[in-house]
């Protein structure tokens, strides 16, 4: 007589994973590898942000705040 055994034992009882997965799982973590690597190449050769206060920085508008145009230089 067999015994009901859970589908997870079944599952992990299999032999070795299909080489095409395999080979798709590979691919798959090169791909995200690049992506990342290229991504941080961009983000290196952004320009970085100017140091110091700049014009109306930690400023913002309230609703009781007057309405101006903003000043042009």
């Amino acid at each position: 007589m067999s015994e009901h055994v859970p589908s997870f034992f079944v599952l992990a009882a299999g032999g070795s994973g299909s080489p095409l997965l395999i080979v798709i799982g590979v691919i798959i973590v090169g791909a995200l590898l690049a992506a990342f690597w290229i991504g941080s190449r961009r983000t290196a050769r952004k320009p970085k942000p100017p140091r110091g206060p700049q014009p109306r920085s930690g400023s913002w508008d309230t609703p009781d705040s007057p309405t101006e145009p903003p000043h042009r230089h």
